[in-house]
């Protein structure tokens, strides 16, 4: 019986757990002379368990909200106190390790949303949404001209308009809550969603105009049911990996098969 696998696009992963102290030496060690530090070590960590079972790799995850931040001289405590400059030397340099290590690689990075600013400057809250969001997208641009393919944006709310406006092409690719998918496909073609939103899968597709599902953490059963209503070429596994066991993790999401005749 023919069996159906699926490509594997990585969503970032969970901020690893802080190494034991002779590991991190060795590792300091072996970037001496460098500006390295423990979020660099992060992304290292994180895109070496994702192995060549992972179609499409993610740097970083919603954890690398701590190196956006610093790129901005204006944010102190996620306080806005002035208009955005970005300081992204060290933003560069982790997309030119990130190059080496894996060419065609995307990045996960948390969204103008998810950086949870507050306004103490512009007094207007549609202005500042608008300099928060084309600050992440000058970010996003530093990161491009340094070797990253593209951008997952990662959202634990709703995005706002502002939002959805200022990040458009197939560079950027959005990660929302099961309870916006409607936002996301007001803008947007490829859709991220969990085993458990599969359901409204069929009523989804019926209003919007869907190109490729990517299903975050599915089942054998999840997928067959997604192959009933798509192509299996359009639908993928997705997955952000864990603080430990990593490479396990993305192992056994590539391990997923389904039956034709289960479809």
């Amino acid at each position: 019986m023919r069996e159906l696998s699926f490509r594997i696009r990585s969503l970032g992963s969970a901020k690893p757990l802080a190494p034991a102290a002779e590991e991190l030496g060795d590792w300091i060690r072996h970037h001496a002379g460098t500006a390295a530090d423990l979020i660099t070590w992060g992304v290292e960590e994180t895109l070496r368990s994702q192995g060549p079972e992972v179609w499409f790799p993610a740097a970083g995850g919603m954890w690398y909200c701590d190196r956006i931040l610093a790129a901005f001289p204006n944010v102190s405590d996620q306080l806005i106190s002035g208009e955005f400059d970005i300081v992204s030397a060290d933003i560069a340099a982790d997309c030119g390790i990130v190059a080496k290590m894996r060419k065609g690689c995307w990045w996960a990075v948390p969204s103008p949303q998810a950086l949870h600013l507050t306004d103490s400057y512009f007094e207007d809250e549609e202005e500042a949404s608008g300099a928060v969001a084309d600050a992440v997208t000058r970010v996003c641009r530093v990161m491009r001209d340094n070797g990253a393919a593209g951008h997952v944006l990662l959202y634990d709310d709703a995005p706002d308009e502002i939002d959805l406006e200022h990040f458009s092409g197939k560079r950027f690719l959005r990660y929302v809550p099961d309870a916006f998918l409607e936002d996301v496909l007001e803008v947007q073609r490829d859709l991220i969603l969990s085993a458990d939103a599969v359901p409204r899968l069929a009523e989804l597709a019926d209003c919007y105009t869907i190109r490729q599902v990517y299903v975050t953490d599915p089942t054998t059963e999840v997928l067959a049911g997604v192959c009933r209503l798509f192509d299996p070429e359009d639908v993928f596994c997705a997955g952000t990996a864990p603080e430990t066991e990593r490479e396990t993790y993305w192992k056994e999401l590539a391990g997923l098969r389904v039956r034709i005749r289960e479809i």
